[in-house]
């Protein structure tokens, strides 16, 4: 049976929708499954994108909030063709596994006649059992409210320096800390950032690592991955991050720490 695309703009009807197959593969899922859960509780606008085959879903997609690159889902050649010639333009571009997104880009540029441009390729790294690293000077303490200035310069800071959106909002950021799940290196004052993501069939995500040039080289943020990624594995969660191909130094540093390969992404841009 051809394959077909449907439309969605209430991310509770596309949770409902497409649960079952994102969590068949819950790392290679997880940002497009903590995104939509964060639609789905803070109302957040968005389009997202059911692949189907019959009654089977086979393919999804989501742009939440509007404006973003389109994140794809792992999915066969043929739904990701159906998918590419199915979202109408104008989108920035997309962002998923490398094999999907290439395929993805090459046909809906050919199909709607625009320029695509590869913009930044990245890996996906699960925690393995976790070594030992050399510690820092100073400790691990949970952020508070009182660190949100610290936090909002350097996440600012960490978009510049990845080239990517802003950090959250006020809203998330509030919520963020009111959840526990931001972190900071303390050694007389913060030196050192690191979050994580909500849990999404049994996985989370490591996040946001960032050191401001005045303390880096002194090991501040490799002991803040590690302890978090301790403090998570603890919990019996399967532990992840990303990586950006670009930065050998970190991609070291987590597999030396015990993170291991599970694919490649990338992203492109649509003139």
């Amino acid at each position: 049976m051809k394959l077909h695309v449907v439309e969605l703009r209430d991310p509770d009807d596309a949770y409902s929708e497409a649960r079952e197959f994102l969590f068949t593969r819950p790392i290679e899922h997880n940002v497009l499954l903590t995104v939509l859960g964060q639609s789905r509780e803070l109302a957040i606008e968005g389009r997202f994108w059911v692949v189907r085959d019959a009654a089977r879903v086979v393919g999804f997609a989501i742009q939440s909030p509007p404006g973003m690159h389109v994140g794809l889902a792992d999915m066969d050649d043929e739904a990701t063709r159906t998918l590419a010639e199915a979202i109408e333009p104008p989108i920035p571009g997309v962002i998923g596994l490398a094999r999907v997104t290439s395929i993805f880009a090459g046909h809906y540029a050919q199909h709607h006649r625009l320029a695509a441009s590869p913009r930044e390729g990245g890996r996906i790294l699960e925690l393995g059992p976790l070594r030992n690293v050399t510690t820092a000077a100073g400790s691990p303490r949970l952020a508070t409210m009182e660190d949100r200035p610290t936090l909002v310069e350097w996440s600012i800071a960490f978009a510049g320096d990845t080239d990517t959106r802003h950090g959250p909002s006020t809203e998330m950021m509030e919520r963020i800390l009111s959840r526990r799940q931001w972190w900071v290196w303390d050694n007389g004052g913060p030196v050192s950032m690191v979050r994580y993501s909500d849990t999404a069939a049994g996985v989370v995500r490591v996040q946001h690592v960032y050191t401001p040039p005045e303390h880096r080289g002194k090991g501040y943020a490799t002991a803040s991955v590690h302890h978090l990624s301790g403090e998570l594995a603890g919990r019996g969660l399967r532990c992840m991050l990303y990586t950006q191909l670009e930065n050998p130094t970190a991609n070291a540093i987590y597999l030396g720490m015990g993170y291991e390969p599970v694919a490649e992404v990338l992203s492109y841009d649509f003139g």
